[in-house]
């Protein structure tokens, strides 16, 4: 009897884990505009929950505006740069606003550069013309934002590195702290151009810290069609790592950036390439990783879009971008498109999940961006 009783006692336990494992939920954030954003300037944070693979619900978090009276330009806005979700509960937008999805409200306002999180802070840098440069933490316990009165903080350990353009070839200058300035390259190439044509258009020109000791610059030629990759020391040690040629005329920024893998990543007109600094080469992105094992085709194929992969295996193909896919484990989220022609209509946001292996399109007749998943 006893045995009896204890095998029963097992199986419900191991029934019970079973369906708490299954019964996952998650949720999506995603920021929307108003179907009279034109006239009220208005952007919704929602929220669609996933239970077991199915959208349950859906639940407007708090409308916020682009625009207000009194400020200056951009108020608030999910759609540029790339947003940050944080603690499960903070976005900070790409502008450095903060926003609290748990208590729905806005936290921050001001427009700055975010640099990290620490903790319960988050940093931000400011370099303005009248306001100077310096930086500033808002706590995220006492919601209070405040400037940075030590003129020696640096929440980086490393030196300020600036570009002067005043002159061609450019240069590479570090700041410490103190203010003693080093020239770390003497010829930094010409930057590039947006769009990469014309006359008189401002030179871009990207740097990308590896550590706090190393950073990666593209070095372009004065005609803009080809760029080398270099790896620069605050030591002033300059190593070259890659050629990329036959760079076409783009209106894109080029860039650097971690892949979901921690790979770097260098994007230019030409197209993805990872930078592999051990083998010294910039090899093409063929299949970008999104994180949690998703992969989505780098090019877009004229006649398909673009194939998305769960693991090994292909989950379908679709119009979608891949810079603001979101996904957590076994789920995934697109911003879709309807392609006709030479002309792109937004379908709204398409999510597809390990559990039922299928998609699921999610009605968004006016998407500003997919800001993240909130695991519960």
């Amino acid at each position: 009897m006893r045995v009896l009783k204890f095998s029963i006692f097992v199986f419900a336990a191991i029934a019970l884990s079973a369906f708490c494992i299954a019964q996952k939920k998650v949720s999506l954030i995603v920021a929307e505009y108003d179907d009279n954003a034109s006239v009220n300037h208005l952007q919704h944070v929602v929220n669609y929950t996933f239970l077991d693979g199915a959208m349950v619900s859906r639940e407007e978090l708090l409308a916020i505006p682009t625009q207000k009276a009194g400020v200056k330009g951009n108020y608030i806005r999910f759609d540029i740069g790339k947003n940050k979700l944080y603690r499960n509960r903070y976005i900070v937008t790409g502008i450095g606003n903060i926003i609290d999805i748990k208590n729905k409200k806005v936290l921050l306002e001001e427009k700055d550069e975010f640099i990290a999180f620490s903790g319960d802070s988050v940093i931000f840098y400011t370099n303005d013309i009248f306001k100077g440069k310096y930086y500033s933490v808002f706590n995220l316990k006492t919601e209070k934002y405040q400037k940075v009165e030590n003129a020696n903080y640096n929440p980086l350990p490393r030196p300020t590195v600036e570009v002067d353009d005043t002159g061609e070839p450019f240069v590479i200058n570090a700041y410490a702290t103190s203010g003693k300035k080093e020239t770390l390259v003497k010829d930094a190439g010409y930057g590039e151009a947006q769009p990469l044509i014309g006359d008189n258009v401002k030179r871009k020109f990207p740097v990308f810290w590896l550590d706090n000791k190393n950073f990666l610059y593209a070095n372009f030629t004065k005609n803009q069609h080809m760029a080398s990759i270099y790896k620069v020391g605050t030591d002033k040690s300059i190593e070259k790592i890659a050629d990329i040629d036959e760079i076409p005329a783009t209106a894109e920024n080029t860039s650097f950036e971690y892949d979901a893998a921690g790979n770097v990543i260098y994007t230019c007109g030409k197209g993805k390439f990872m930078i592999d600094m051990k083998k010294k080469k910039a090899e093409p992105v063929v299949f970008e990783t999104v994180g949690n094992n998703f992969f989505v085709e780098s090019a877009e194929n004229a006649k398909y879009g673009r194939a998305i992969k769960f693991e090994s295996t292909e989950t379908g193909k679709k119009w979608c971008r891949v810079d603001n896919a979101q996904t957590t484990s076994g789920y995934a989220a697109f911003q879709t498109d309807m392609v006709v022609g030479t002309d792109r209509y937004p379908q709204g946001v398409a999510v597809w999940n390990s559990t039922t292996k299928k998609w699921t399109n999610l009605d968004v007749s006016s998407l500003a961006n997919i800001i993240g998943w909130v695991s519960e």
